[in-house]
């Protein structure tokens, strides 16, 4: 009796995993066809039938000697004694329970190899693992044909349970419902071999070996199910569950053909939703995410349609930049080589919108199929039909490449007479303290310098004064960048010109940037953070350009340079600095940013699409920059400083000293000066000559250049060149 009630609690404990429909049905037909048998062995006569009508509740059941019935759901299903039956009787019960177990009906002779209680505890991922067994009443052969088909019972089980489960759950997601549709629809086959055996069975036409034969190819199949339904489970977004099934669909073998083509069929179904979600991105630039699917997120508050309609003021490079958040647990690992494409794709397209720019949208469905690229194809399209337009718009209507130009041309000091004209109207007045400078005066004076020229958009320069030093804002940005630092600590510790770290006294010369106004959607392109890199690069340069100015002055007028011919020494010292700025400078310019610009240039000229403007215009800037004032060392950019002091401080001394010093005093004086200039010259080698060992290519060349220059400049000076060619 025990072990009856055990295995009616197995019964009904495995069931709870079963699709009721489909438990009843499989009951119904055995409950049918156990009438039939009865009805077709039951003796005639008056007799027999007046025993029939007084034991109408049992005469359908087989003597208790010979029968043990198991309740399964309000049916009966029979445990014959097979020691008492042929061969042939065997392998017919046999075949029975087996068609009926691989249903997921339990059956008499086929148990799990657990402990009955513990299926109850069991998830349907662990039930898919669970070994099952067949009686050992029956024959060796027997057991042996069938025993390899046991797995299939429990890779059923799991996938039934999967779909089942899914399809109650009113916040499993659409792909997860996908999935589950998918699995149903690839079952149908094996629902249909099922009917077929069951067919054969009642007709006789069906033995053992031909059943085995029939279910083995069903084995690798439902194992794969039965994992995908089993990956499937858990805390997985759309996209990780879309990963899982290509990776499974990859790690097949290419002789599996039929598997290959069932869980592609399945990958394709389960990833039509999501598609869809990238297609009216990509080609509405309209954003219908509902389930919070897509790895693209509008941070615009909005309904579940992206707004596009912005006041004005917001059109920005800043704005665009973080109008959408990108969350890469969203992204299916298939599409991973075309998330920009995707993701520029829609943006771009409400730029233009925003623009009132017209564009025909491209109109054409996107799936994913193992094997088939056209979806790449059509992300390309998709991608490339805004990302021209915006380029020509900027280019045809908005004069990009003129602007481009005048960058190189303010920012690098490349203009014909500019920089001279300019530092001749206001270089007494840079003379100041900072604090003491007025930007409309200095706006004047740039406007006044800029009347003459031709360019028609020279309007857009205009005169900043900074309050932070170029060492500092430089020295900050490298040591977030190396630390790795977030956002917020980021924002923290950079140099903000609203509180600098520290009061710093800085010079007019010092302090006085170029920047540029461009209006919306130039922008985009010529951004403050943009300008604010190339504003360092600019700042040095006119440093150097500034003290450059005042040796040349000093050398070219004889009224402010009679203290320069009472010396030989001091006329050289004057030389060596000024070619010492002019080897600086020549090196940032010529070395480092006239052949990336040129670059930039014949990009911007062949460019098809906005991107390979962008890219190339930051890149530049981010070289420029990085090679030319040697930001990983902030000690450089200190030392030019430095040393262009020195430099000015000579300056000073010799207009001072006009006929106030005698000719020893004088010699005196710029033997000090000269040792002052040496020292830090020596020290600018010693660091560019270690800076030239670092691993970066570019960098290395860089510092190679540079030592070149000064190189060149110490065959003027009196060092010790074994002491310099040791350094270098």
């Amino acid at each position: 009796m025990n072990s009856d009630k055990s295995e009616s609690d197995f019964a009904n404990k495995v069931r709870f995993h079963l699709s009721k429909d489909e438990l009843e049905r499989q009951m119904r037909k055995i409950h049918d066809r156990e009438e039939s048998v009865d009805e077709k062995m039951r003796p005639s006569g008056s007799e027999n039938s007046g025993h029939n009508c007084n034991t109408s509740s049992s005469s359908s059941l087989p003597r208790q000697e010979s029968w043990i019935f198991e309740s399964v759901g309000g049916y009966f299903l029979a445990n014959e004694n097979l020691a008492k039956m042929s061969l042939p009787c065997q392998e017919q019960l046999l075949m029975r329970d087996l068609i009926y177990a691989f249903s997921g009906v339990p059956s008499a002779y086929v148990k799990p190899d657990i402990q009955i209680d513990q299926i109850s505890e069991m998830s349907a991922v662990d039930i898919a693992k669970i070994r099952f067994r067949l009686k050992k009443t029956f024959t060796g052969a027997f057991r042996a044909l069938a025993n390899e088909t046991l797995p299939l019972i429990g890779y059923y089980i799991s996938v039934q349970s999967y779909i089942e489960e899914t399809n109650m759950s009113p916040n499993c997601g659409r792909t997860r419902l996908t999935l589950a549709t998918a699995l149903s629809d690839q079952l149908q086959d094996y629902y249909d071999l099922q009917s077929k055996l069951e067919t054969d069975l009642q007709d006789k036409k069906l033995d053992l070996k031909d059943l085995v034969r029939q279910v083995r190819p069903w084995l690798p199949i439902l194992k794969t199910f039965s994992n995908m339904a089993s990956s499937a489970r858990g805390n997985l977004t759309s996209a990780q569950v879309l990963t899982l099934l290509d990776q499974f669909y990859r790690d097949l073998k290419d002789t599996d053909v039929d598997l290959k083509e069932r869980v592609n069929k399945i990958l394709t179904s389960t990833s039509r939703a999501y598609m869809k979600i990238v297609q009216l991105w990509m080609q509405k630039g309209v954003l219908f995410d509902t389930q919070h699917e897509f790895f693209v997120e509008d941070t615009e508050p909005s309904s579940t349609m992206s707004s596009t309609l912005l006041a004005p003021e917001k059109c920005c490079h800043a704005y665009w930049a973080e109008r959408y958040r990108l969350l890469p647990d969203r992204l299916p690992g298939f599409l991973l080589s075309q998330a920009d494409d995707i993701f520029l794709a829609g943006k771009y397209l409400n730029i233009l919108r925003q623009c009132n720019v017209s564009l025909k949208l491209l109109q054409r469905p996107l799936a994913y199929s193992q094997g088939d690229l056209g979806h790449e194809e059509i992300i390309k399209t998709s991608y490339e039909l805004p990302a021209q337009k915006f380029l020509k718009v900027l280019v045809e209507e908005h004069n990009l490449p003129l602007h481009i130009r005048n960058l190189k041309s303010y920012f690098l000091l490349q203009e014909e007479g500019f920089s001279e004209t300019f530092l001749h109207k206001c270089h007494e007045y840079l003379k100041y303290n900072v604090e003491r400078l007025i930007p409309e005066k200095l706006q004047t004076l740039l406007a006044e310098t800029l009347h003459k020229s031709n360019d028609f958009i020279k309007d857009n320069v205009r005169c900043q004064l900074k309050v932070c030093d170029v060492a500092t804002l430089l020295g900050r940005q490298h040591k977030a960048q190396r630390a790795g630092e977030d956002e917020e600590e980021e924002e923290k510790e950079s140099c903000s010109e609203q509180d600098p770290p520290e009061v710093l006294n800085l010079y007019g010369y010092e302090a006085l940037a170029l920047g540029y106004e461009t209006k919306w959607p130039l922008s985009f392109i010529i951004y403050p953070e943009l300008l604010e890199q190339l504003q360092m690069l600019q700042r040095v340069l006119f440093f150097l350009h500034y003290v450059k100015h005042h040796l040349t002055v000093l050398w070219q007028s004889p009224c402010e340079g009679t203290g320069l011919q009472l010396t030989n020494r001091s006329g050289k010292l004057r030389h060596r600095m000024l070619m010492c700025m002019l080897s600086l400078e020549n090196h940032i310019i010529q070395d480092i940013t006239e052949p990336r610009w040129q670059s930039l240039t014949l990009t911007v000229d062949k460019a098809k699409c906005i991107d390979e403007v962008l890219n190339k215009l930051e890149s530049t800037v981010e070289e420029c920059l990085r090679l030319g004032l040697l930001p990983t060392a902030n000690t450089f950019v200190k030392s030019l400083y430095t040393l262009g002091h020195v430099c000015l401080n000579f300056c000073d001394f010799v207009e001072s000293s006009i006929g106030e010093k005698s000719t020893k005093e004088l010699e005196q004086e710029v033997v000090e000066y000269e040792e002052e200039f040496k020292s830090f010259l020596t020290s600018i080698l010693e660091l560019v000559s270690q800076l030239a060992k670092t691993k970066d290519i570019a960098e290395r060349d860089s510092c190679k250049q540079l030592l070149k220059r000064l190189g060149e400049l110490i065959e003027f000076s009196d060092l010790d060149k074994d002491q310099i060619a040791s350094n270098i």
